[in-house]
């Protein structure tokens, strides 16, 4: 009889555990998967809208309508996208599945605020009842300029607030027109150019020496005498099996890190990397967000890195210069370089702002999240100085803009399947900084640097939020 007994509550419990397993499952599904399963490209949901509802708006943050429907003589609804292609990427398309906000926003997009009055409302006007309209964080004066600026060039631009992480441009080329994806589809997914990647938030790249801000925070935070370390560069040195070489073997001579980093000296942080050691700057890496979840409104691509304390000093040394197995995004980028502007702070980034009823009132707009602190105010500040001198006096020239400090770092990325890649990071204005922005120009000696760019951008963002 006992044994009967303890059978039994071994069963009871085992169902109980079962019972509890799958309710934090469901709990997890709805609270945490939410946003992802309702995005994503298998959810067969996102195929087919809701009929006898019209699908709401996308508005940039001044009101601007960028996508919505017009009804058919059939009754049926079109979309229309009405900046095109300077919006594709952040609109994405709502035909042969959904992507950009179209998938984002999908659900709020079509359900109507107050439904039972529009119906009412709808017996009398024969109008549909409307779904959300969804307005937008993005400024298109300024998604446009940067549009306008990448041209025909590969690559992406992301302009961001430090202070919140609101996204005010999220560019990207090759692109597409969103009006005709479902005609040009089969020439859209077979073409080499993949122009239905977001390459501001799904492409990733070699950092090259942008990543030496993540290196100069290793150091400040693992290498007690970062200040007095210096190194006496002759354009290339020899680590284990690996050469690093600086910029077209230019010769720096002895600099410390404000001279190496104005310069873009590989061999001093190289060197540098050494002193720090290999799971030091792979914890920083981790400090600095590098493999941490965004939570982005639309889909990215997680940074890759390889780096760990069983790594070899080759290896070592060339993820401390942007090299090797370390690959990032241009979102990933803004977001990192907006932290620095941002006394150490790094914000969740975000595109979408808040929705905006049929009756023309908002709902709640989004708060700003901290995510995490890359490093402390102090820190910040003796970076700020250094990529200060980098626009003013070092590589990052072409990136300044009249009357104002602009701080950054420019970047050149190997690139094993061709030409390098241009980078530049930076944000305006150093003493207080509105704008930042993350610049990425693909095989770049066929369509010149990332920095004149970069520049251009910062000087309409600034011109466009002192409004």
């Amino acid at each position: 009889m006992n044994n009967m007994k303890r059978s039994a509550r071994r069963v009871f419990w085992f169902l109980a555990l079962c019972f509890f397993l799958l309710l934090g499952y469901l709990g997890k599904l709805a609270l945490v998967d939410k946003q992802e399963i309702s995005t994503s490209s298998y959810n067969i949901r996102l195929r087919n809208d809701m009929e006898g509802i019209q699908r709401g708006d996308i508005l940039d943050k001044d009101g601007e309508v960028l996508a919505t429907s017009t009804q058919l003589e059939d009754g049926s609804y079109q979309r229309s996208y009405e900046r095109a292609r300077m919006a594709a990427h952040l609109t994405g398309y709502s035909s042969v599945g959904k992507t950009g906000v179209e998938a984002a926003a999908n659900f709020q997009m079509m359900k109507p605020h107050m439904e039972l009055i529009q119906r009412i409302m709808g017996l009398v006007t024969k109008e549909d009842p409307k779904g959300n309209d969804v307005v937008l964080t993005v400024d298109m004066d300024i998604q446009s300029v940067a549009g306008n600026l990448l041209g025909n060039a590969k690559g992406a631009i992301v302009v961001m607030e430090p202070s919140t992480g609101r996204v005010l441009a999220l560019q990207a080329y090759p692109d597409f027109d969103p009006n005709t994806v479902e005609r040009d589809w089969d020439t859209l997914i077979n073409s080499e150019d993949t122009p239905l990647v977001n390459r501001a938030t799904q492409g990733i790249y070699p950092p090259g020496s942008t990543f030496k801000i993540i290196t100069a925070l290793a150091a400040m935070e693992y290498y007690p005498n970062w200040k007095d370390f210096t190194y006496n560069c002759q354009g290339e040195v020899e680590f284990e099996d690996k050469v690093i070489h600086c910029y077209k073997n230019r010769v720096h001579g002895l600099v410390d890190m404000k001279g190496a980093m104005a310069g873009s000296c590989n061999c001093y942080f190289a060197a540098l990397a050494k002193e720090i050691g290999a799971d030091n700057l792979r914890k920083e890496m981790e400090k600095c967000g590098l493999l941490s979840a965004y939570g982005f409104d639309l889909t990215y691509s997680k940074s890759v890195m390889h780096l760990n304390k069983k790594s070899s000093e080759s290896e070592l040394v060339e993820t401390a210069i942007g090299q090797g197995k370390t690959s990032v995004s241009p979102l990933y980028m803004a977001m990192l370089i907006s932290a620095v502007a941002n006394e150490g702070i790094m914000m969740r980034p975000y595109c979408i702002d808040h929705m905006q009823h049929y009756t023309g009132n908002s709902g709640k707009p989004r708060v700003p999240k901290k995510m995490m602190e890359i490093c402390t105010p102090e820190e910040a500040v003796v970076l700020n100085e250094m990529l200060i001198d980098v626009v003013e006096n070092g590589t990052g020239q072409a990136a300044q803009v009249r009357g104002v400090t602009v701080a950054g770092k420019t970047g050149t990325a190997e690139n094993a399947t061709g030409k390098d890649h241009s980078w530049f990071v930076g944000y305006a204005p150093a003493e207080n900084p509105r704008v930042a922005v993350a610049v990425v120009i693909e095989n770049a000696d066929a369509h010149g640097s990332a920095t004149p760019i970069a520049g251009k951008v910062l000087q309409a963002a600034l011109e466009k939020t002192a409004e």
